[in-house]
């Protein structure tokens, strides 16, 4: 049976002693009866109370299912649904896990266009929705039910048969996962705080066994939790929940003494960096940052343990587009430009490039904010906005140091993108990265910074925009039932292109851990600043004439590289919609 929770409870009780909807002396009863819990004061306002003096007359609700449902729809901005069992879609609850179902007590009950149609009780859940419309590929739309409509809904014979099938599905589909369940089970006593220091430790080591790029440490008001990002994906480590709630300040203080920072202080956001031994002896280095919150002090933890000896040629280019960005770094001055979001691999593209120009005749400086790798041979610099040293300033200086390779971490402001621009013009090659959707705004992006565009298209060489996809777990491929012929067309496939191929996803087998993907893709496209391009630039074209003059040096989109992937087995429908933008 699903009931109100206590903040939601609150809530609606407030609201009915202040619109005068409840006797003060019957609220006191009711408050009495119900120990002081909201969520049960609640129910019995609902229920209504037994005569004590009479236990045979059936109880009178004192206020209506209905008009809490009302409360709630104008406090929380959410509509009403009447909701019936013949309501509910089987391929709507088909769209989430049943664990997940049964577990937020959410019911998906229909699916219209891009929308998946989500009923609950509780109005907070809500907050759940960019991870169904992760999990589904849907955008998501709630409504508000009352109590008893959810529960007639779950009983139906036709609702739990439809949840008992998929249930026998998940099964047979996911084999078990016997590491996640190992990590699951806690060894540490939530009374005793002297073990925090183990506990931050397993944390660390475990995100690196798990090959995390990020923690994520998150306090709220009746739990805490601890998530690590994988393949791009956040995923809840559950094991770690229970203790960190009852701990959550130690905790808290033992990463910031890690990371030094002012323990005393929790008012401000803080950055710092942990370094840790993995399990090997080597060296992790972390970027670290605390920010205040309103249930305590919120921790990320970006791991800084990429390869930076990984070659451009093994991180997924096209080789057309490989060429391409060869030619640029190995030219004796322009501008070489990596966008993306964060997490997409643009340091890795950066380095790779830079391992594949270093030698004893080059002098290459860079400036970042952090030092994320350690390369042999490189002048390293890590700007420092508190004292001042600020990417331009570092860039001042490095153009006293005779570079002939200059790498800034990321062009953020207008001073920093007129020094960079002005060093690409004067014989240096520079390298940077900017925050686009894609190659072709860049050129936009660049002029809203104030940089005129016969300074672009005389500085700019390369643009490279990318994203990380997770690939298809190749040893338990099979066709997508999802990529319906009206699905690949909405992403850009004609009607010809569909006939050909049979798009494909992982299974879920025990070389993915069930998960269906195994490693990562990089998804680019590759600018390069043609003569047809640098014209458009002068002309300060739009992004259609823009990308019709890139067209004649071969310019793909990461759309067109997406759909190519999804041809050849490599992604998913799932992930192409999850990491791109569809035209």
């Amino acid at each position: 049976m699903v009931e109100y929770t206590k903040d939601v409870a609150d809530r609606v009780l407030r609201i009915l002693q202040a619109s005068g909807q409840v006797e003060e002396d019957k609220m006191t009863e009711i408050m009495v009866r119900a120990e002081s819990r909201s969520a049960r004061a609640l129910g019995l306002l609902m229920e209504g109370l037994d005569d004590i003096h009479d236990p045979g007359v059936a109880p009178v609700p004192m206020i209506e299912e209905e008009l809490v449902v009302n409360i709630l729809s104008r406090a929380y901005a959410l509509r009403r649904k009447n909701l019936t069992p013949g309501d509910v879609a089987p391929e709507a609850l088909a769209s989430l896990p049943n664990e997940m179902i049964e577990r937020e007590h959410i019911l998906p009950f229909a699916r219209e266009g891009r929308f998946l149609r989500v009923a609950t009780v509780d109005p907070t859940k809500a907050t759940l929705a960019n991870q169904i419309k992760a999990l589904s590929n849907q955008n998501v739309e709630f409504f508000l039910i009352k109590p008893s409509e959810f529960n007639a809904c779950m009983g139906h014979d036709e609702v739990k048969a439809a949840l008992g099938q998929r249930q026998e599905k998940e099964k047979a589909a996911a084999p078990a996962r016997p590491q996640a369940q190992a990590r699951k089970r806690s060894s540490y006593d939530i009374d005793d705080p002297s073990v925090v220091i183990k506990f931050v430790d397993d944390i660390l080591h475990q995100s690196i066994a798990a090959d995390a790029s990020d923690i994520h440490v998150e306090p709220y008001r009746e739990t805490a939790r601890i998530r690590f990002r994988v393949n791009g994906v956040l995923e809840a480590q559950e094991q770690f929940s229970e203790f960190l709630f009852k701990n959550y300040l130690p905790v808290v203080t033992r990463f910031k003494i890690l990371a030094d920072c002012d323990i005393s202080e929790k008012r401000l956001p803080q950055d710092g960096a942990i370094t840790f031994k993995d399990a090997e002896g080597n060296d992790v280095d972390t970027r670290f940052n605390v920010l205040p919150g309103k249930n305590g002090e919120r921790i990320c933890i970006r791991l800084l343990k990429g390869d930076p000896s990984l070659s451009i040629d093994k991180i997924g280019f096209k080789e057309g587009d490989l060429q391409k960005l060869i030619d640029a770094i190995t030219a004796p001055q322009g501008m070489v430009l990596v966008t993306g979001p964060t997490g997409s691999g643009k340091t890795t593209t950066l380095y790779g490039a830079l391992q594949y120009i270093n030698d004893p005749g080059t002098n290459i400086m860079t400036a970042e904010d952090p030092v994320e790798y350690y390369l042999e041979g490189l002048g390293q610099t890590q700007a420092n906005e508190k004292i001042g040293l600020s990417f331009s300033s570092i860039l001042r200086a490095f153009l006293r140091q005779d570079p002939e390779v200059i790498l800034v971490g990321e062009i953020r402001d207008q001073e920093t993108v007129e020094i960079a621009v002005k060093a690409a013009l004067t014989g240096h090659l520079l390298l940077s990265t900017l925050h686009t959707n894609d190659a072709i705004a860049t050129i936009s992006r660049l002029l809203n910074m104030g940089v005129p565009s016969f300074m672009i298209s005389a500085a700019l060489s390369l643009v490279v925009a990318q994203r990380l996809a997770r690939k298809n777990c190749a040893s338990c491929l099979e066709p997508d039932q999802k990529a319906t012929p009206s699905a690949l067309e909405y992403i850009g496939f004609t009607s010809e292109e569909i006939q050909g191929f049979q798009a494909q996803k992982g299974q879920g087998c025990s070389a993915c851990d069930g998960t269906g993907y195994k490693g990562r893709q990089g998804i680019y496209e590759v600018l390069r600043v043609t003569p047809e391009v640098e014209e458009a630039i002068l002309k300060q074209a739009q992004a259609p004439e823009i990308l019709e003059a890139a067209r004649t040096d071969n310019f793909m989109t990461m759309q067109e590289v997406g759909r190519d992937y999804i041809r050849n087995g490599v992604l998913s429908l799932e992930e192409f919609t999850r990491v791109l933008v569809v035209n």
